[in-house]
C-alpha cells in the first residue's frame, strides 16, 4: 500500500508533490541550470583573469 510522504526536507518528495511538476521537469530543469553554470566557468577560464 502506497503511503504519501509526510515531513522531511523541504525539497523532498512532500516539496515536489506541492508543486505539482512531474519528477521529469525538475530533472530537466536541474540538467539545464548545470549546463548553463558549466558554460560560464568555461567562458571565464578562457578569458583568463580579469584586467583591472
Amino acid at each position: 500500500m502506497y503511503r504519501a510522504p509526510t515531513g522531511g526536507a523541504l525539497g523532498g518528495g512532500a516539496g515536489l508533490a506541492l508543486t505539482g511538476a512531474d519528477i521529469g521537469w525538475w530533472i530537466a530543469l536541474g540538467v539545464l541550470l548545470l549546463a548553463v553554470g558549466l558554460l560560464f566557468v568555461l567562458r571565464a577560464r578562457r578569458r583568463g583573469p580579469a584586467a583591472e
